[in-house]
């Protein structure tokens, strides 16, 4: 017997406050259904802790099937802007749908295929293009998209989804249960390499066909953060022609059932999206009674160009080159703050900046020596001199507002016990390693500076940054053993897009998501890591998975695979002409209510 499961079920005590009132307002446009037990209960969105497993069936509870409405001027949760330069754009003053937006990125893109995207910025912008069966709204809560509701059972190992009719891929095939059984297949694939092929995979068993607007999900084994992970840009909906075009038509142009639709990428230079005008999310009847945004964006079409140099971009957005800049580095919020024809955002990130190292190469196959590397670098002056203080130090590889998150000790500063620890590993003068990162004005920044503070203790860093998708390519697209990989150490940061810990933890750190699988550039292996990452997707009693995944927590912060060094701040500038333009927790671009005024 299949049992419904709400949207409040899957909410922290926290967040069901907020939910309420969202339940409430939608409630005449949809149908109320029973809720299954918080057995099954599972995680969602930021610090969206699910419900207990004493929790009890509540008929007033129920999903919507329509999509949620967002304020314009709306911002990521926790996020503010700085609204003394944003104007108010009365309706139907925008100007004509003719003009094109710039958008200044800092990193190039890596790819369109959702399932083979490691990176925010390209996953952000696949988010504009393609629509999930679920997403997020601007607070990073889930809503239905182009699934309505759904029901599982007991066991948390059958999904059935009921579909949103009256829905079109931009190449004219119709949204329907044969289109999302093509994207469960590729999903399921592992044959395909693809870098998020571990993100379901090892879950999926098959998908059947109910009728033409209901799909059943058949999982291998009860998976707490399925929901969850349906929200996530990895699993967007591709049209199924472009699936049969083959991987490489995926990755160069994709085609989905967005807001936007591609237009054209020059790697290195530019993309290009365009606002397509027959989107279902402008239909009220086809949302279930309210229209996910209005069709009057001001502008036709949106061109992001990346631009490595911090400097440039900025000039370019107080020139009027630009209308759109993220993110900002830290050091320029105060000069744009300053600028009347600039409006500043900022939120709270979810994202954490790691150091990994190669743990299947010396020196870093001795955890003595990446003990050293956590006591030789002083994070506050991290968050201070790199940061410019907006920013924290990291408690553990998930950021705090993600489900299931345990906090531990940061290591001290202490270039004393570094350098004991390295003579003990038999480094007594230290050593020379590399560290890769993306070449951009900030990551160079925060690479210089463990430069300084790791030769205080003798360890010679060399600095070596690259073009992005280089980068990607040398790194989490090697395909070898640990101690054959190019990578020493290498700079990055991770958002855990769905919510959960899961997806903080395993593709990092289990031995299944090594490159070219996943994001484990650390090479970090051990069994007991393992099998609690199992054991975390396992079950869908969310407070055993708790206890799991702060298990893992605590193995990692001894074992030390990578250093987590920071939390920072979500911060994006527009041209004050511009409005409801945000970035979610994870770091990603909303734009789905963005308006420009007339000039």
């Amino acid at each position: 017997m299949l049992f419904f499961i709400s949207w409040f079920c899957y909410l922290s005590k926290k967040e069901q406050r907020k939910t309420a009132a969202f339940a409430e307002k939608e409630e005449t446009t949809m149908k109320k259904r029973h809720v299954m037990r918080a057995l099954v209960a599972a995680a969602t969105a930021l610090a969206l802790t699910a419900c207990g497993s004493a929790g009890s069936s509540d008929a007033s509870k129920s999903t919507s099937t329509a999509a949620s409405t967002t304020s314009a001027a709306s911002t990521s949760s926790g996020s503010e802007a700085d609204t003394e330069n944003e104007i108010t754009i009365p309706a139907g003053e925008s100007v004509s749908q003719d003009s094109d937006v710039t958008a200044m990125v800092a990193v190039d893109f890596t790819t369109m295929d959702p399932m083979d995207t490691s990176d925010t910025l390209s996953g952000g912008v696949q988010r504009m293009m393609m629509d999930g069966l679920f997403g997020f709204d601007e607070n990073m809560q889930i809503i239905p998209m182009l699934a309505t509701s759904y029901e599982a059972n007991d066991e948390a190992t059958e999904y059935t989804i009921h579909l949103r009719e009256g829905v079109s891929f931009t190449d004219g095939t119709p949204w329907n249960a044969d289109a999302l059984i093509a994207n469960v297949n590729k999903w399921a694939d592992k044959s395909l390499g693809l870098k998020r092929t571990t993100f379901l995979c090892n879950v999926l068993d098959h998908a059947e066909k109910i009728d033409d607007y209901t799909v059943k999900i058949y999982l291998t084994q009860s998976f707490g953060a399925f929901i969850s992970n349906l929200a996530h840009p990895a699993t967007l909906i591709m049209s199924p022609k472009q699936i049969e075009a083959g991987e490489d038509a995926c990755a160069q142009a994709p085609v989905g059932t967005g807001q936007y639709k591609f237009v054209e990428w020059v790697a290195g230079d530019h993309m290009k999206v365009e606002l397509n005008k027959d989107w279902w999310g402008y239909d009220a009847d086809v949302c279930g009674g309210t229209a996910l945004a209005d069709a009057d964006a001001g502008f036709k079409s949106i061109t992001f160009k990346p631009v490595a140099e911090s400097a440039t971009r900025v000039s370019a957005i107080q020139a009027g080159d630009a209308q759109i800049m993220w993110s900002v580095p830290t050091e320029s919020v105060d000069t744009l703050k300053g600028d009347s024809n600039v409006s500043v955002g900022m939120g709270d990130s979810i994202a954490v900046w790691y150091f990994f190292m190669n743990t299947q190469k010396a020196p870093f196959n001795d955890v003595k020596v990446r003990e050293a590397m956590a006591y030789a670098i002083n994070k506050e002056a991290y968050i201070q001199v790199v940061m410019n203080g907006y920013g924290s130090v990291a408690t553990s590889m998930v950021g705090e507002e993600v489900q299931h998150y345990k906090g531990n000790d940061p290591y001290s500063y202490d270039p004393e016990k570094a350098k004991e620890l390295l003579k003990e590993a038999g480094y007594p003068d230290g050593f020379t390693t590399t560290l890769m990162y993306s070449n951009t004005t900030a990551n160079q920044k925060k690479a210089e500076f463990y430069k300084q503070q790791l030769s205080e203790v003798g360890i010679d860093l060399e600095l070596n940054g690259m073009e992005s998708a280089v980068l990607n390519e040398k790194v989490q697209g090697a395909d070898c053993a640990g101690a054959d990989a190019e990578v020493d150490c290498y700079l990055s940061g991770w958002s855990t897009s769905t919510g959960d810990a899961d997806w903080g933890l395993r593709p990092m750190l289990a031995t299944e998501s090594e490159p070219p699988m996943s994001f484990n550039v650390s090479y970090y292996e051990n069994e007991k890591v393992d099998q609690l990452l199992k054991d975390g997707l396992a079950t869908a009693d969310e407070d055993k998975r708790g206890e799991i995944y702060g298990e893992v927590q605590d193995i990692v912060w001894k074992d030390l695979p990578l250093l987590c060094i920071a939390s920072d701040k979500n911060i994006w500038a527009t041209s004050n002409n511009i409005t409801g333009v945000y970035l979610l927790g994870d770091g990603s671009i909303g734009m789905r209510n963005a308006r420009m005024a007339a000039e």
